[in-house]
């Protein structure tokens, strides 16, 4: 057990890790991740012959194809009890191959992981229906796109106007789970841009066995994407960052870093960063 993304003591996101999970079946891994009430890894041995380690994702109700706390969780472990020696690692996932790189900096382990160029959903709620799921006025959103981005999981992005307003969301969950299956999208993620690439956020997923995540690093991804494509913050060519605080108004804060690299005015690569505290 890990927590990752911590930004202060009793923050960021528990971090099962179960390595060597050969052995086990879907149906016990799930089970597993039931009675651990958190988001879970499972390493076992690649079938691929370019990745050094094959990880499947759980979720308390369902498998789930990409988990960023997770990801870092794994390769810190792995790289605490001596399995993984060099950098980078190739884990296979059930998006394909996924590079990560690491670095041990004071006694403290710094990952790198990469994900994929983002795509963007076509439609999302009107701003009536969100307004009913998060019981927030229209006057509480910017008035800035509204859209589901992935780099690798779609969440619904909703731009709000202060830090007071998302802190005092109190969600119609069941009305907001609707409206992520009729959009294909696997949560809301409301945030508040501040100041120099800095980001407030919360995030409710859908139907994951709890209602909100006090970290998600593919909603971070998804996120710092958005903002370069649409020049809601200052772009340069290479690699923009952005750090974005979460969990917070749960009581648990965390802190993920998303970057972005622009070549030639476009998207070509985007990566989550961030530690784990092994417990």
């Amino acid at each position: 057990m890990g927590s990752v993304f911590q930004a202060r003591e009793g923050g960021g996101n528990p971090c099962p890790v179960t390595i060597n999970a050969d052995s086990l079946t879907g149906d016990q891994m799930q089970a597993m991740t039931y009675d651990f009430g958190a988001e879970s890894a499972f390493l076992m041995k690649p079938t691929q012959a370019d990745c050094d380690i094959k990880v499947r994702y759980f979720m308390p109700l369902h498998e789930t194809d990409m988990c960023m706390h997770a990801t870092v969780g794994s390769v810190t472990a792995l790289v605490r009890r001596g399995i993984c020696q060099t950098s980078p690692i190739t884990l296979e996932t059930n998006l394909g191959s996924m590079r990560v790189d690491w670095e041990m900096r004071d006694e403290q382990i710094d990952v790198a992981v990469e994900q994929f160029l983002p795509q963007y959903q076509p439609t999302a709620p009107t701003v009536s229906e969100i307004c009913q799921a998060l019981r927030i006025v229209p006057e509480a959103l910017t008035g800035g796109p509204i859209q589901s981005v992935s780099t690798s999981r779609f969440k619904l992005l909703i731009p709000l106007i202060s830090k007071a307003v998302l802190d005092h969301l109190n969600p119609d969950f069941e009305l907001l789970w609707s409206l992520c299956d009729r959009y294909e999208t696997t949560g809301f993620y409301p945030f508040v841009l501040g100041t120099d690439h800095v980001l407030y956020a919360r995030q409710f997923p859908k139907r994951a066995g709890y209602d909100e995540d006090p970290t998600t690093g593919v909603a971070a991804s998804a996120l710092a994407a958005y903002l370069v494509k649409y020049r809601q913050v200052t772009v340069q060519n290479g690699w923009n960052c952005f750090t974005i605080f979460q969990g917070e108004a749960m009581g648990q804060p965390s802190v993920i870093y998303a970057d972005v690299f622009v070549e030639e005015n476009k998207i070509a690569r985007t990566r989550i960063r961030g530690n784990a505290k092994m417990l």
